[in-house]
């Protein structure tokens, strides 16, 4: 009985090994989160609301004054916040686990007119129930025009930030290599994801 305990261990192990990898191949390949570009919202432009503004000649002479200040300094920060939609595509499973899942790291880099800008990543973990939920993870975007964009001049800036700030995320897009916990263990993305505001992409 002795000399048979390694084997049936060995054996056992091999099995559970196999079965493991199997489950965790497949989970990999199933359940994937998407994401999508769902909105932004409360835009400023050095500190000022640009709603219903489509050129400077809109501005008040205040704001133009302000604007054009901080344009001389050499800093006119674009802020707002970036709403990224995720979903888990994967149905329920009755009895089962391994559809849960939770977004646990998610490295990104903002592009405008695919130039990339900044960078940043979540606080922490969120989770991601499964069914098709579509679960909105807040991003807050600040981003120097004048720093990344200082070929141009100040009329012009002023215009970009007025067109990105008036055409919702069509101008705008995310790289994120995404890593995803799952309860049998994390799984990162293999390649960086570009993440769009016409449709969901895993």
């Amino acid at each position: 009985m002795k000399k048979l305990l390694p084997v049936l261990t060995f054996a056992l192990l091999t099995i559970f090994l196999f079965n493991s990898c199997a489950t965790l191949n497949s989970l990999t390949g199933l359940t994937r989160a998407q994401f999508k570009l769902n909105d932004a919202v409360g835009y400023r432009i050095s500190g000022i609301d640009p709603t219903n503004k489509h050129s400077v000649k809109d501005f008040s002479i205040m704001d133009g004054l302000n604007l054009a200040n901080s344009f001389r300094t050499g800093t006119l920060p674009l802020t707002f916040t970036l709403n990224v939609a995720v979903k888990n595509p994967n149905a329920p499973q009755k009895g089962s686990m391994l559809s849960a899942l939770s977004l646990v790291d998610f490295p990104w880099t903002l592009l405008i007119d695919g130039k990339p800008t900044i960078f940043g990543n979540i606080g922490g973990p969120v989770s991601l129930p499964d069914g098709g939920t579509v679960v909105i993870i807040p991003l807050q975007v600040s981003v120097d025009l004048v720093h990344f964009f200082g070929d141009k001049g100040y009329e012009d800036i002023v215009n970009l930030a007025l067109a990105i700030s008036g055409q919702g995320t069509s101008r705008l897009s995310l790289t994120a290599q995404p890593t995803i916990s799952t309860p049998l263990g994390r799984v990162k993305y293999p390649n960086q994801l570009t993440i769009v505001n016409t449709e969901f992409r895993n």
